[in-house]
């Protein structure tokens, strides 16, 4: 069977649970507790690969988020579910969720950006290898998301390189690069 090529830097737009939150997913039984707790997150985009992008990427990237605007929106996951990997996923419609990357979308191409995708259904990995088990309903793990992070992730190393991020209270444009 053929090796799956993985990227080496991909570049997410995300949004990660609070604190509390993300301690709760980390005690969750069936989570990868060899992660670190800060890798948790629910990707909205994704940018390509850093590794394979041409110089200036990132800054367009960058320059491209700076007048986007959308409010925040409430993210509700109730189950586990294994597939290729153990995820946390909602057993009802992530509306809101759904209307923020529909806007995000509509803002990216009305700028004649081309080089993203949406992941066709939200979810947090927990675990990136699959546990085989069933799926399971959970007490829920909730909150709003009020910021969105651009992230690269750096494959096998398990580490998150924030570039930029956004408050998404109100909705007001403005992208931060991160420092």
């Amino acid at each position: 069977m053929p090796r799956r090529i993985f990227a080496r830097r991909p570049l997410y737009l995300m949004v990660k649970p609070p604190a509390d939150i993300a301690a709760r997913i980390d005690a969750l039984p069936r989570n990868d507790r060899r992660r670190g707790v800060d890798l948790l997150h629910m990707t909205l985009a994704v940018f390509g690969d850093l590794a394979e992008a041409p110089a200036g990427f990132l800054e367009l990237v960058i320059r491209g988020l700076d007048d986007f605007g959308a409010g925040a929106f409430p993210v509700r996951f109730d189950r586990i579910e294994c597939r290729k990997a153990t995820t946390l996923r909602s057993s009802t419609p992530l509306t809101a969720a759904w209307e923020f990357q529909r806007q995000l979308a509509e803002y990216l191409h009305r700028h004649d950006f081309k080089w993203f995708n949406l992941p066709p259904e939200l979810h947090i990995t927990i675990n990136y290898r699959g546990d085989g088990l069933c799926a399971e309903a959970i007490d829920p793990v909730e909150w709003t998301a009020a910021e969105m992070l651009l992230v690269e992730s750096v494959t096998g190393e398990a580490r998150h390189i924030v570039h930029g991020r956004s408050p998404l209270p109100d909705g007001e444009p403005g992208f931060c690069r991160a420092a």
